[in-house]
């Protein structure tokens, strides 16, 4: 099948959002999630969510496998639109934590609805016809 230059020029926009928007996630997860308990523990008291209850290293450590695995998927289009959901969701909470406890930070704020509404956006439009998805289902 031959595709259009406008085709082309849409397929590799997504391509290039996807491995930025890794790129971006993996430098943010990887240092935190290979550090340790420690590390884990206050990456979420950092959210200020301690005051639900649960343990701060467990749940430190599954949020950040689960953006760095959304931000593995994102690389090669696998499962792409569950860990855009996810993503969306997880920057979802980090908005809603950083709004609600008024943190300060208000670029820490925008920063994460953006990305809650760009993983959102991204679950309808796919991962683009560079993904290994695609690969897979022409066999």
């Amino acid at each position: 099948m031959i595709f259009t230059s406008q085709e082309r020029k849409m397929n590799f926009g997504l391509l290039f959002m996807r491995l930025g928007l890794a790129a971006v996630l993996l430098i943010h997860a990887l240092p935190k999630l290979f550090d340790g308990t420690a590390a884990w523990k206050k990456f979420w008291m950092s959210l200020e969510f301690e005051s639900i209850g649960l343990p701060g290293a467990i749940m430190g450590f599954a949020i950040l496998l689960i953006e760095s695995i959304g931000a593995l998927s994102l690389l090669c289009g696998y499962f792409f639109r569950v860990a855009c959901a996810l993503l969306s969701f997880l920057y979802g909470l980090y908005f809603f934590g950083y709004f609600y406890y008024k943190s300060g930070y208000v670029t820490l704020t925008l920063w994460s609805l953006g990305l809650a509404v760009v993983f959102f956006g991204l679950i309808y439009v796919g991962p683009g016809r560079y993904a290994v998805s695609v690969k897979l289902e022409k066999k």
